[in-house]
């Protein structure tokens, strides 16, 4: 199993469509689960607003944090043909497309964070099984 993320960072407009590409390579038979979760950035030094409105003002997610810091949620899984959306994004425009592919539909402010892509068989338990994407969300200049 080999999982891999063509954009390892993506900067998008807020309410612009966003694709954050997610691509698997496999020996097992049956499709694997696919699993999109979502960790928000470190917390922001006290002084700073958090609100991004250039390129220049990406957070720096270098400087790790443990996850009880962040807020971690399930965006969406792929089981088969079967979507299911975390309850967070139900209602919003998310699914995933191809076989591992999220699209988060119109970018809102709270997109904005690291999503991991996770694919899961029971017939092939060797090698790599997840990859992360960034997503930084920009307001208007």
């Amino acid at each position: 199993l080999q999982v891999t993320v063509t954009d390892p960072r993506t900067v998008a407009l807020l309410f612009q469509p966003v694709l954050l590409r997610c691509q698997y390579q496999t020996v097992a038979l049956d499709p694997p689960i696919v699993t999109w979760k979502y960790k928000s950035f470190c917390p922001t030094p006290p002084g700073d607003n958090g609100i991004v409105t250039s390129p220049g003002d990406v957070p720096d997610v270098t400087s790790p944090c443990p996850d009880a810091a962040r807020t971690v949620r399930i965006v969406a899984t792929k089981q088969g043909g079967v979507v299911t959306l975390g309850d967070f994004y139900r209602g919003r425009g998310v699914t995933i497309l191809g076989g591992a592919e999220l699209s988060l539909g119109p970018a809102a402010w709270g997109d904005s964070g690291i999503y991991i892509c996770t694919v899961t068989s029971t017939q092939d338990l060797e090698g790599n099984n997840e990859a992360v994407a960034e997503l930084v969300v920009l307001g208007k200049a």
